[in-house]
């Protein structure tokens, strides 16, 4: 997390905060209570009277299951190249990176920092946010470390995937019950189809033979291979479907007797 802001005490009260955890290291910065670090960023921002947000906030949260392999030394380590893919020169820059463990397990890092360097020149917070988020990615990336990204990305996927698996479930379950109707036809099957939302259509080779089909499932405009769907489709030779279908009816008979 990143962003511009005009800083002041409560912000830096609350990152500097014991009771949430400690400090991990500073640039520039000698004093000991949050008005004398204060004192101390007034003093190069001053020098800059054009900006207005001259404080960063910034936040460098690791996963859970990293934090548990990171040491101090390698946050801070993980800190000053997040700084660095930022353009913060820290050796130019007052900054001041506080661990907050208060949490326990989650570790994260706030880090209070100056926009205007030690010569007066403001730092640029054009899409500070956005920049934070693929500085810590890149990181993450390069170190073998969870990103906020990826974690959003699998989720996404894992979204997707549970949808698709419903999707064709529904299909599959939409043809057991056309051929359990015992058609005399295969144009009677795609009419059947075509009613519970599902068009069949032919697939075509460069001879022009039918070689297949696929499903394209009107309400969502997804569109799947037969194989797709199940690996024992074959629609080629309806007669296949028709024994599927006599087998299917017998099954629920058998059944309906049984209950009986």
């Amino acid at each position: 997390m990143a962003k511009a802001c005009p800083g002041g005490g409560s912000l830096l009260n609350y990152i500097i905060n014991e009771r949430k955890g400690y400090e991990l290291f500073r640039s520039n910065l000698c004093g000991n209570t949050s008005q004398e670090l204060l004192e101390e960023f007034r003093i190069s921002q001053e020098l800059n009277q054009r900006t207005t947000n001259k404080v960063l906030s910034l936040v460098l949260s690791p996963s859970i299951e990293d934090t548990e392999k990171l040491n101090d030394q390698d946050l801070k380590g993980l800190t000053i190249e997040f700084l660095k893919e930022l353009n913060i020169n820290t050796e130019n820059h007052q900054f001041l990176a506080f661990i907050h463990n208060e949490k326990q397990k989650h570790k994260h890092i706030h880090i209070y920092c100056s926009r205007i360097d030690l010569t007066g020149k403001a730092l640029s917070d054009h899409f500070i946010g956005k920049k934070a988020q693929w500085a810590a990615h890149k990181i993450a990336t390069k170190r073998g470390l969870i990103s906020a990204k990826q974690i959003m990305v699998n989720k996404i996927n894992s979204a997707d995937d549970k949808e698709l698996k419903t999707t064709k479930k529904e299909i599959f379950e939409k043809h057991q019950k056309a051929i359990s109707m015992q058609l005399d036809s295969l144009d009677s099957y795609f009419d059947v189809m075509k009613s519970m939302g599902i068009i069949v259509q032919p697939s075509i080779n460069k001879q022009g033979q039918i070689q297949g089909h696929r499903f394209l499932n009107v309400a969502t405009n997804e569109n799947f291979k037969t194989s797709e769907i199940n690996r024992k489709i074959n629609l080629k030779n309806f007669g296949e479907i028709q024994k599927i279908g006599e087998q299917t009816s017998k099954t629920k008979a058998t059944k309906f007797r049984r209950n009986d």
